[in-house]
């Protein structure tokens, strides 16, 4: 295990292979350099629990919280405390306003990206009445909180 050279991710590699690229970044790592400098972990599971574990300790070292592992070229710093802390500043008596606000951060969280239907499945998970789902979806485009892509694609404005 050992954090690669350019863009310091954590990763494992097997001492059998003579070369290793880093999945965030692309730099190619010789893996007998490697093995002077890096820890040496026995079986796959640990290795990644123990990658896991630097990863987190690297990014609130160095970001001051905890990184989000989505998929690959996916490393995104946790922004949904920042958004939490705007649902709770701002006063709204519509309690269906500050649901369908928690629904978008937890999709955000989720997914970068996503469809109309998803917003529509979480609704009913929040109680939000269908009638209000495309209201709500309105208003919070027309405040540029939520914002639509190409594809049916909306994502949060963070």
């Amino acid at each position: 295990m050992f954090p690669c050279a350019k863009c310091k991710q954590y990763t494992y590699v097997k001492n059998t292979q003579k070369t290793k690229r880093c999945v965030r970044c692309g730099h190619s790592h010789t893996v007998t350099k490697i093995l002077e400098s890096g820890e040496i972990v026995k079986g796959i599971s640990i290795a990644v629990q123990t990658v896991k574990r630097r990863q987190d300790e690297f990014a609130l070292k160095e970001l001051g919280t905890h990184p989000q592992f989505r998929a690959l070229k996916d490393f995104k710093i946790d922004k949904t405390i920042k958004l939490q802390q705007k649902i709770t500043d701002e006063k709204s008596d519509d309690k269906n306003y500050v649901k369908f606000k928690k629904l978008l951060i937890e999709l955000s969280a989720l997914y970068r990206e996503f469809p109309f239907y998803l917003i529509e499945i979480m609704a009913e998970k929040y109680e939000i009445p269908d009638s209000e789902v495309k209201l709500l979806t309105r208003n919070f485009l027309n405040r540029g909180i939520l914002i639509r892509l190409e594809d049916s694609l909306f994502k949060l404005n963070q």
